[in-house]
């Protein structure tokens, strides 16, 4: 795994018992006093804001909101301006877990989606969170432990870390059981000092699947290209020789009909020269569908133009927009047909479930990075109600493009609402040659 990505999958816990963890830990905190709280979850978001990463705090007795802010602020004395410019959320339960009282493990999941992507959409690398427990009754428990299974389910495929609280001396055995179960990891207060239990069969595990996220991002950009070569092949094959041959018999047929005598031959040839018509703008099609040539030869800002005309105004119907800035924007090869893909995918979804009658496309760039936008004005959607389901069935689709531009170095922003349209924001860095090889010219 390259260096950059290890930095951004591996964090700062904050809490010495951890030390750093990746992306996706969900641990539990079994805890018998406030000062016990205060001694783990400080530290613990402390490290987030300054790495970051958004931050919320779920409080419930022994420890309030007012005291939790009082907490940082002893130990972050610039503490106010993460506040202030809602990097991080403090919150008594009944305010986030609980609606006219009544816990509603759904609701609660799906709000966590839509914070997540609100802080991932306002540059944040990923989500911290916390909550305690201690409000818990009989009558809420089972339901909350099955959340907790679907938290856990759930988390190691997103950028957040989640520190559960539970109180002790308000846990049986089962409890406790039940909550080991539903985290990865353990911390517990015994004898004044702080234990961490985890499973040695769940170790290897995180191990052997970290090994193999690494193996299939190592790969992603490699199987990238090679489709998009075999693409460009066949692609180029279509044309050289099925296409040029095809033009060629048109071209001979339509002079015997010319030559020929005959109502007969006339219509017959005339047949004929309509199918191997027919057949060429197929062949064209299929061809501009493997690989589009005018990004190969013209550039992705053209290849993205002619297909927004042809294939999205002339096929569907829906009225186009194309803006470009004129700047420069020097690609790497898997950047410039990971974007001409994602655009098209982005496109096509505009066509299948937006009902949208316009779209627009916008290029840009910005620094050391370039923009594109799309925007249509069709019947929108709630992405945290997106990202929840799909996060239940392990099918992101929209969210899958911003794992792949990640990867890259870019990163990906929507906003959309219910009968409001939709407008996707993708960046990706421009080539590093090109952009030194200018900074060089411009010294010179």
């Amino acid at each position: 795994m390259k260096e950059k990505e290890t930095k951004q999958l591996v964090r700062q816990s904050g809490i010495d018992l951890l030390g750093s963890v990746v992306w996706g830990t969900h641990a539990c905190l079994f805890y018998r006093t406030k000062e016990d709280l205060i001694d783990v979850l400080v530290p613990y978001f402390k490290a987030g804001l300054e790495n970051n990463e958004f931050c919320m705090w779920i409080t419930s007795d022994p420890l309030d909101p007012t005291e939790a802010k009082s907490a940082m602020r002893k130990a972050m004395p610039d503490f106010d301006k993460y506040l202030k410019k809602a990097q991080i959320e403090i919150l008594p339960h009944d305010q986030w877990y609980l609606d006219q009282g009544v816990f509603d493990r759904e609701r609660v999941m799906k709000d966590c989606m839509s914070k997540l992507n609100l802080a991932l959409n306002n540059g944040y690398a990923g989500a911290r969170m916390s909550s305690d427990t201690s409000w818990l009754d009989e009558k809420v428990w089972e339901s909350f432990i099955e959340y907790e299974h679907q938290i856990n389910e759930t988390i190691d495929r997103l950028p957040i870390i989640a520190v559960c609280t539970y109180r002790l001396d308000g846990c049986g055995t089962s409890e406790i059981v039940d909550v080991v179960n539903t985290h990865q990891l353990a911390i517990i207060e015994k004898e004044g000092r702080w234990k961490l239990a985890k499973n040695a069969e769940r170790k290897r595990a995180e191990k052997r699947a970290r090994e193999y996220q690494a193996q299939l991002k190592s790969l992603a950009s490699q199987l990238t290209l090679a489709e998009e070569r075999e693409r460009h092949r066949l692609a180029t094959e279509l044309h050289d020789r099925i296409s040029q041959a095809l033009v060629i018999s048109k071209i001979k047929l339509e002079a015997l009909r010319k030559s020929g005598s005959g109502r007969n031959l006339d219509k017959a040839l005339e047949d004929v020269c309509n199918s191997i018509g027919q057949t060429i703008q197929d062949t064209r099609t299929l061809t501009f569908d493997l690989s589009s040539p005018v990004l190969h030869e013209l550039g992705f800002e053209m290849a993205v133009s002619e297909w927004l005309t042809d294939q999205i105004q002339k096929k569907h119907g829906i009225t186009v927009e194309f803006e470009a800035d004129g700047e420069a924007k020097p690609l790497d090869d898997d950047v410039r047909i990971l974007l001409f893909r994602d655009v098209r995918e982005l496109l096509i979804n505009v066509v299948e479930h937006s009902h949208a009658h316009k779209v627009k496309v916008s290029i840009k760039r910005l620094g050391e990075q370039i923009s594109v936008t799309v925007e249509d004005d069709g019947v929108g959607f709630d992405p945290a109600e997106v990202l929840s389901m799909a996060a239940g069935k392990g099918e992101f689709g929209l969210f899958s493009i911003r794992e792949r531009l990640e990867r890259s170095g870019g990163h990906l922003e929507i906003e959309s609402k219910p009968r409001c349209g939709c407008r996707i924001k993708m960046m990706a860095p421009l080539k590093k040659e090109n952009l030194e090889d200018t900074s060089a010219v411009t010294k010179e």
